[in-house]
C-alpha cells in the first residue's frame, strides 16, 4: 500500500509541475509598447498600449485603410485595456477619419500575447509585431 500511495504522490507532484511550469501569465511590460501590423485588406495598422498599473492600459489603435468599419478611411480607436493572464481585451470608441466623427458607440477587441514569439495576435488572427 505504501508503494502505491507513494507512485500516486510521485504522479502528482510531477503533474502538478509541469502544469505550473506549461502556464505562462503575461508581465505587463509584454503589452506595452508600439505594434504594427498588415490588416486582412492589406493596410497597415499600429498599436500603441501604455501602462496605467494592475493589469489596466491605456490603448490607441490606427488602420489606415479601415474597409469594413470605415468604408476604406481611417480608423482610430482609442479606449483602455485589462489584461487576463496572455490576452489583453480593449473597450473604446471608434472614429473614422475625416471628421473624426464617432460612428459606434464603444467597440471591444482582443489581442493574445504569444511569449514564444514575443508577438501579438488579434481578434481577426493578425499577427502584431514591436515596432
Amino acid at each position: 500500500m505504501r508503494k502505491v500511495l507513494a507512485l500516486l504522490f510521485s504522479v502528482i507532484t510531477i503533474q502538478a509541475t509541469l502544469l505550473s511550469g506549461a502556464a505562462h501569465a503575461a508581465n505587463q511590460s509584454d503589452f506595452l509598447g508600439t505594434w504594427t501590423s498588415i490588416d486582412t485588406d492589406g493596410s497597415n495598422q499600429s498599436l500603441r498600449i501604455s501602462g496605467g498599473g494592475s493589469d489596466h492600459y491605456s490603448v490607441f489603435y490606427y488602420d489606415e485603410s479601415a474597409t469594413s468599419a470605415c468604408e476604406g478611411a481611417p480608423a482610430r480607436v482609442t479606449g483602455t485595456g485589462v489584461a487576463d493572464g496572455d490576452d489583453l481585451f480593449v473597450v473604446g470608441a471608434l472614429s473614422c477619419s475625416p471628421g473624426g466623427n464617432f460612428i459606434r458607440g464603444r467597440i471591444g477587441l482582443d489581442y493574445h500575447f504569444d511569449p514564444a514569439t514575443g508577438t501579438l495576435t488579434d481578434f481577426s488572427g493578425v499577427v502584431w509585431y514591436r515596432a
